[in-house]
């Protein structure tokens, strides 16, 4: 995802965000699921990370809208989206300097603090 996410075509690129969005949905849903599929829901989460930095806002301007009404659905999901927003944070805000460039890493934090 990190080298590969632009020069793939734009119906893979959604299929892979939906197919990893529905996996985390799906492990973060219960509570006993999520706990025992700890660590991969946690490798899945840096995943839907790395997809975010390249797909928002641009094309999936509805993502912080997305995450937040999808945390009403229960605890264990609202739990799972924070985390998600924690590490998006932390990349945009802390790692962003070599990861992406300095007006990419200024637009996503100018977007995320409107958000």
């Amino acid at each position: 995802i990190k080298s590969k996410w632009k020069i793939l075509p734009r119906d893979q690129c959604e299929g892979i965000k939906k197919y990893i969005v529905g996996l985390i949905i799906k492990l973060s849903s219960n509570s006993e699921s999520s706990e025992r599929e700890r660590v991969y829901l946690s490798k899945l989460n840096i995943i839907l990370v790395q997809i975010v930095k390249h797909e928002w806002p641009r094309n999936w301007p509805t993502f912080i809208t997305d995450i937040v009404g999808a945390s009403m659905t229960n605890k264990s999901l609202c739990q799972n989206n924070m985390m998600i927003l924690k590490l998006l944070s932390e990349e945009v805000f802390d790692f962003s300097s070599g990861q992406m460039t300095q007006m990419k890493a200024k637009h996503l934090k100018d977007v995320m603090c409107g958000e």
